[in-house]
């Protein structure tokens, strides 16, 4: 039995280095993705979004308003008009992202204390640009009516001090746990990269073990294994197991040291749960492999499964705003355990709790499912390969 998962196990590694192509898709592709990915969202931050402005007032007030949107990190005034109409066409045909509007009249109502209305017409289709917008004129306005009110009290004959406490009566201390900074490279990477694996990991696996199906090859492998079913999976997986292990830890070294996602828990286990991950995804390629009827069914079957596991991972949209059922069915994909399990982990620093132990045994049941389809495997090596 050892001789012949030798023998396997050394027949799949000089496939592998000899083969070009194989190279190319379980290092070059998955090496290309992580480049993409972490270039794409090298900013961190978004920054410089194009917006609008209309100022009816044009007035020294109103510019200094202009000026302090300018100045935000987020902003830049793109464009100025003369009429609303011209403004919204801005933002419907995707030049801008928001148009704001002065209104008449402005330093007028500032220095009388009418609270004159600023409006921000922003494009809610594209929701981070949206939320970043409307954040962050928030602050600019909340900050310059404050300073506005703050130079009326004064006027009025009230101390600087005394001015604070009528502005902002109740004090505010927040903090932003686990992403300080508000990275959106580290927060979306943590999702793009190991989804991008994951598709790799799975396809390749499908047609390591499918291949020797199409190719009638299956009495071959048998006998190399001594008619073992599980001597000829492991020693046909494990070479690929390996090299895939070494481009997680490559991805994860990419993560939390050139990215810098947070890392508050052990980057070995990291690693080891990656490796738990590439076992879980070869597990769903073999059950995959070996009920369907075709090599490339599987491939299809194997890769639309892989795709569709991060829109159900619930990490762009909570998944307690996603229905009852849809929260269930989260859990047909192990991409969504392995996710929030690393993200309790490694970015919250959470310690195993019911939560974490509930991802694990749902990592380990599609294993579990991978064993039970190897006598399925088995038989379709012993009629030789595929029907088709």
């Amino acid at each position: 039995m050892k001789k012949g998962f030798v023998s396997i196990f050394k027949k799949e590694c000089v496939r592998i280095f000899s083969s070009p192509r194989l190279l190319l898709l379980m290092i070059g592709i998955p090496a290309l993705l992580f480049f993409f990915y972490s270039s794409l969202l090298s900013e961190n931050v978004a920054r410089n979004l194009p917006v609008t402005l209309l100022d009816l007032d044009k007035s020294s007030v109103s510019r200094q308003l202009v000026r302090m949107i300018d100045a935000n990190a987020t902003m830049d005034i793109a464009y100025e008009v003369t009429d609303e109409l011209e403004g919204q066409r801005t933002v419907r045909t995707g030049k801008s992202f928001a148009l704001i509007v002065i209104p008449k009249d402005f330093h007028k109502n500032v220095q009388n204390g009418l609270a004159p209305n600023v409006m921000c017409y922003f494009n809610g289709q594209y929701l981070l640009p949206a939320g970043l917008i409307q954040r962050d004129f928030q602050l600019i306005a909340g900050s310059f009516a404050a300073g506005a009110q703050i130079e009326i009290l004064k006027k009025k004959g009230m101390m600087p001090e005394q001015t604070k406490g009528v502005i902002t009566p109740i004090g505010t201390d927040s903090h932003t746990l686990f992403n300080p900074f508000l990275n959106y490279g580290a927060y979306l990477n943590l999702g793009f990269l190991p989804m991008a694996f994951q598709i790799v990991v799975m396809i390749v696996s499908i047609y390591a073990l499918g291949n020797v199906l199409k190719y009638k090859r299956g009495h071959e492998l048998l006998e190399q294994a001594n008619n073992k079913v599980f001597v000829a999976i492991v020693g046909k997986l494990l070479p690929y197991t390996i090299v895939f292990f070494i481009v997680g830890f490559f991805m994860n070294s990419l993560l939390f040291y050139k990215i810098q996602a947070p890392l508050n828990g052990s980057f070995a286990f990291i690693n080891l749960i990656t490796l738990s991950f590439i076992i879980v995804c070869q597990s769903m390629a073999l059950f995959v492999t070996s009920v369907v009827t075709s090599l490339r069914t599987a491939m299809t079957i194997g890769g639309g499964y892989t795709a569709l596991a991060f829109s159900f991972t619930g990490y762009t949209f909570p998944p307690e705003g996603m229905s009852n059922f849809v929260q269930g069915l989260n859990y047909i994909f192990p991409f969504h355990s392995y996710l929030r399990f690393v993200i309790s982990y490694a970015v919250r620093g959470i310690s195993f709790n019911g939560m974490q132990r509930t991802y694990l045994i749902v990592l380990s049941v599609f294993v579990v499912i991978g064993i039970i389809s190897a006598p399925i495997y088995y038989l379709r090596l012993k009629k030789g390969g595929y029907n088709v």
